[in-house]
Parts: structure tokens; sequence; C-alpha cells
């Protein structure tokens, strides 16, 4: 690398983001003796910014507040099995901005985070058959926990309320045709859903960049600065989904339909305020970057999705696969599978 002289170089960037200004600044400052040619200072300056999502903070926070509320569709509600009486079963889902899936930060070339989600819940449904009203049912899902994604450390809460009235539906009774193959009805579905996320530094985070030309460049936050990076995002939303299903041989069940996301509160926010080393080839000092950002948004308002399913029964046991897809720009998909016991 060519020797240079000591050079400073600061971004600041101010956004309109929700109801608060969002503002990013990172100031890089290359050692005396790092010898970086001017061009090399601006690209680490530009990939330390990239990395963190600096300049770009509300459209980041966004992406990551959608992401995160669409990984709790399909989380608490049966919408394969008509004549239900009684249900409990766990769900798992994962959601992702397709121009920008999620990572985790498992190898430490990628971001601490980028925009995607994943949630997980314990649910449970009653019908209202056992009270003579065959055509509604009632579901709950909740689920509190913690897990370690890569370099952070996640917090989580999701719980729904749910009722679910189906009409044109079979009987239980139903005739030796109906065994072979079965529509389920209509099945509309609404109800409240909450969700909350939050995710922070466990002590250092550690990425790597590279540089003309390809030079890798180690970023590794200061422990002893007190490093911090959060992200904390929460979403009320009331849904309304309008489904369809065909069951065949009394074994697989495929459903559709259409749904309805109202997102009536909550917020995405993030704080940064770290100083991090620079090291080069041979754990050479390239210098030191300090980064500092904060922002909030608010979720999109207003959402439709497509519900897409697939369920196979096997006497009370159902094990099903569900993708929920946006035609919004950029692209949401998410995919829930799980199990429930059913009578």
């Amino acid at each position: 690398m060519k020797r240079s002289n000591f050079v400073s170089v600061l971004v600041f960037a101010t956004l309109a983001a929700g109801a608060r200004s969002a503002y990013g600044q990172v100031n890089f400052t290359p050692s005396a003796g790092a010898g970086l040619t001017a061009q090399q200072v601006s690209q680490i300056q530009n990939q330390v910014d990239s990395l963190f999502q600096v300049t770009n903070i509300a459209s980041f926070l966004k992406g990551f507040q959608d992401a995160q509320s669409f990984s709790t569709k399909g989380l608490g509600v049966d919408y394969a099995s008509e004549a239900t009486l009684v249900e409990a079963g766990a769900t798992v889902s994962f959601a992702s901005n397709v121009d920008k899936a999620y990572k985790p930060s498992g190898s430490y070339s990628d971001p601490p985070i980028s925009g995607g989600g994943a949630n997980f819940s314990l649910m449970a449904g009653l019908g209202l058959g056992l009270v003579g009203f065959d055509p509604l049912m009632i579901f709950g899902n909740w689920f509190k926990g913690s897990a370690t994604l890569g370099q952070l450390n996640g917090d989580y809460q999701n719980w729904g309320v749910h009722g679910q009235l189906r009409i044109l539906g079979p009987s239980r009774s139903g005739s030796a045709t109906q065994m072979l193959i079965r529509w389920g009805g209509i099945a509309i579905t609404s109800g409240a859903d909450y969700s909350h996320l939050t995710l922070s530094t466990r002590s250092s985070i550690t990425s790597t960049i590279y540089v003309t030309p390809d030079v890798p460049v180690t970023v590794a936050s200061q422990p002893s600065a007190q490093p911090t990076f959060t992200v904390s995002q929460t979403t009320w939303s009331i849904p309304l989904e309008v489904t369809t299903s065909l069951r065949l041989l009394s074994l697989v069940t495929v459903y559709g339909g259409l749904g309805m996301d109202w997102q009536l509160g909550g917020g995405s926010d993030m704080t940064i305020n770290m100083t991090a080393n620079l090291t080069g080839p041979g754990n050479s000092n390239l210098g030191t970057a300090s980064i500092s950002a904060s922002g909030h948004v608010s979720p999109s308002a207003t959402r439709l999705r497509e519900i897409f399913g697939v369920q196979i029964n096997a006497m009370l046991v159902r094990i099903f696969v569900q993708m929920n897809v946006t035609g919004d720009t950029p692209l949401l998909t998410s995919v829930a599978a799980g199990l429930r016991l059913a009578i």
C-alpha cells in the first residue's frame, strides 16, 4: 500500500424516517503509518458505512420491520382443517426480503444484521362445535424466548388471537365421495397479532471488508469501548384473510387465499455507538473508525399477501408447510412449518 499523510473522512446523513429523524455518522481515521491511498481511504469509509447501514437507516429498518412482522403470519391459525374440535401444536417461520436476504453473521464477512426475520410459537385452537356452533373456531398462539444469532443476542416475543368463520364447508358426516375429494368451503379469519424482537451485541462485532486490489480488512469493535449495536422491532397488526382448501383421500390438504394486514402500531429502532480497529494483512494497523447511528421508522400501514399451503393428515397428526408472499417491492416471502394434533 502506498504511504499517505494523516487523513480523516467524515460522512453524515440525515434522513426522514417515520415519526422521528434518523442520522448516521462514520469517522475513519487512518493510522500515520498505514500507507493508504486516498482511493483506499474512500473505499474503507464507504464499506464501513454499508456494513452498518449508516446512510441507509430508514430503508434498512423498514425492510427489517416488515420482514419480522411478516414472519408472524401462519404461526397461530389452521387454514386446512375443517370441522375440528380441539387442536394444539407448534410452528416455526422465516421471512426475508428477496433483494436483501437474512444473514445472521455466521461468517464474519457479513453485516451484523440484514433485512429478515424468524419466529416460533405455540398454538391452540377450540372449535365452537362443542357448544353447537360448528362453523366458528377460536385460535391463540404465544411464545417468548431468546437466541444467539451470529454475533448478536436476540430476545423475542409473539402472541396472537384469531377467530375463523368457515362457510359453505362440509358436514362432519361426509359421503363416500367426500372421503376421496372434499372442498373445505371458505374460511374468513381475523384477529390481532403482536411481535417484538430485540437484537444486541454480545461483546464485540467483527466483520471483513475488501479494498482495492482485493485486500481483506478486518473491522473489529473495541470491547473496552463498550460497543453498542441494538435493533428493536415491535408490530401490532390486524389481519383479514379469506382462504379455501381441498382435501384429497383424507391424507393431503392444499389451501390458499388472500390476506390483508393493517399494521396499526409499533416501529423499528436502531442504535449504534462503537469504535472499531481496522487491520490489514499481517495484522497491520490501518486505523480506527467511530460509528454512530440512531433511527426509527413506523411499519408499513397496510399490506396485501397471497397464502399457499399444503398439509399432511395422518390420523390425529397434521404436518404443514405454508408460504406467504407479497407483490410489493421489495418482495417479501415467509415460510412457516409446523406440527399439530387435532380431533
